[in-house]
């Protein structure tokens, strides 16, 4: 790929799509308002709140229960934190500024961390103190127009961490560079000179022996980018595939052979005006696309098709030696957790129930191009944020880790309440149900030393009290998750709801 192509796509992306009107400036914000007026008699809310804190520390807390002295290491995770600046809140869940947390577990003992993300909009805009760039789907009075993806990227959906580097990443663009110890931001990752400012996703497939590869999108451009590390944090190969219908894609899979990546109905459509998520539409009739692609050459590719649905997350795929790709991922019937829910909710609308997404299993004949799909549980038992032990990647697997709530029973939340371990083989799971006052977020699988794949290990994972007002961080036995969590820290304070994050293990 030449370099003239790479550099117009990275001048692409959610920022430079759209330029939307200039607003008269407001000394009230309806939107706070409504949240805050919500806020008194939905406390659950607390959780979209967000905070004004640049940093957060608590160096020695104790856990309750029977810590296991060999889960030892660090839990980085991300999330949209900051959601109202000046007077002005957000419109969108997914437009808060990043702030990266860092949990460190040792012997029983457990000190937290978080630190604002000093992107370049967090910079500006903390200056300013007012919003000056429109975001996913926010037009803040006075907006700036934009011309590269990073001058709004918020570094707010994940974490890696790959060859001694953490990195705070995005969906739209770089990735930022975080110091471990001390979560100062560094910088910009820059992987080549060439692929500089090139879209690098949130959610990033990294198979056992440490090779990593990525996509990202830009929109405007109708292109997908294709990435190829090393183990040792080398870039090998960036590909560029053109999309006739760019679909926002959000993750993707990874098998010993194939790139697959989903393309839903959800059309890059955008008018004057719009914001990155408004310049979406949705298509019912049409087919979610399905694009296959050689790891050992982009530009030898194909497509399947599914019925049109929304997947955020996937768990694992893996071939096998008849060329059947085989993969999990919660399915939802289109969208509309994040065209409304999501943004309702900054508004203090906490009464409708998504549809949610229920776990299935797919397969790819990659001899025929046929692509089926079947459902793993009973439509009542809603799933997401699926994780894998990291050792299975791209290889026959038969257990995910996820969130979930049933809504046969007790009374229906909008949010998760449960964590559950899946057989995505039987479709049977363990599962544990947090206390009603409780909102747990992204759990993780932390195998114990030496232990076979997806055998002995934990599970660990953060929860909201919204009546406390404080933020516990849980650690469970894989094989007895349903007994409830062995130990619990409880942080001082309460934390905005965040996405995704990776533990660290350590020896000492």
């Amino acid at each position: 790929m030449k370099r003239r192509k790479f550099v117009q796509l990275a001048a692409t992306g959610m920022g430079a799509a759209l330029c939307p009107p200039l607003l008269s400036a407001s000394n009230v914000d309806p939107w706070k308002q409504s949240f805050d007026a919500s806020l008194k008699t939905h406390p659950e809310l607390l959780g979209f709140k967000g905070i004004q804190d640049e940093f957060l520390e608590s160096p020695d807390i104790h856990f309750e229960g029977s810590f296991p002295t060999a889960l030892n290491g660090v839990l980085y995770r991300n999330g949209p934190t900051r959601h109202e600046i000046g007077d002005f809140r957000y419109r969108h869940w997914f437009d808060g500024d990043g702030m990266v947390h860092s949990f460190h577990l040792h012997e029983g003992r457990l000190s937290h961390r978080g630190k604002m993300i000093q992107t370049h909009k967090y910079r500006e805009e903390r200056a300013a103190g007012r919003a000056m760039y429109a975001g996913f789907g926010s037009h803040p009075p006075e907006a700036r127009n934009v011309t590269h993806a990073d001058q709004l990227n918020t570094a707010n959906i994940s974490v890696l961490v790959h060859h001694g580097e953490l990195l705070a990443l995005w969906e739209a663009g770089s990735a930022h560079i975080i110091d471990e110890k001390t979560l100062e931001t560094r910088g910009i990752k820059n992987w080549s000179s060439e692929a500089k400012g090139l879209p690098f996703s949130a959610h990033p497939r990294v198979e056992p022996d440490g090779t990593l590869w990525n996509f990202g999108y830009a929109s405007s451009f109708g292109a997908l980018v294709l990435w190829h590390i090393s183990p040792k944090g080398h870039l090998l190969r960036n590909g560029v595939i053109p999309i006739e219908r760019m679909g926002m894609p959000h993750d993707f899979i990874v098998t010993e052979k194939h790139i697959v990546i989903m393309l839903p109905p959800f059309h890059f459509e955008p008018k004057p005006g719009d914001s990155f998520l408004e310049a979406h539409h949705w298509h019912a009739d049409r087919a979610t696309q399905l694009l296959i692609v050689d790891k050992n050459d982009f530009t030898q590719y194909r497509y399947a098709e599914l019925p049109a649905q929304w997947v955020f997350h996937f768990g694992n795929g893996w071939e096998d030696q008849h060329g059947i790709i085989h993969f999990d991922a919660p399915r939802a019937a289109d969208p509309s957790v994040m065209t409304e829910f999501f943004r309702g909710i900054m508004n203090g609308k906490f009464d409708t129930l998504p549809e949610g997404s229920i776990h299935h299993r797919y397969r790819i004949d990659t001899r025929t191009g046929i692509a089926t799909e079947e459902a793993l549980t009973g439509d009542s038992l809603t799933t997401d944020f699926p994780v894998i032990d990291h050792r299975v990647s791209t290889r026959p697997y038969q257990q995910v880790v996820c969130l979930g709530s049933d809504r046969a029973y007790g009374k229906p939340s909008p949010l998760f309440d449960s964590v559950l371990r899946l057989n995505v083989q039987s479709g049977n799971y363990d599962i544990y149900t947090y206390p009603d006052h409780q909102i747990p977020e992204e759990h993780l699988f932390v195998p114990a030393p030496r232990s076979a794949p997806e055998s002995d290990g934990w599970i660990i994972g953060t929860s909201l009290d919204y009546l406390s007002k404080q933020t516990k961080l849980n650690v469970f036995r894989s094989e007895s998750l349903a007994d409830g969590p062995i130990a619990v820290a409880t942080l001082p304070y309460a934390l905005p709801l965040g996405l995704h994050g990776k533990f660290n293990p350590s020896s000492s």
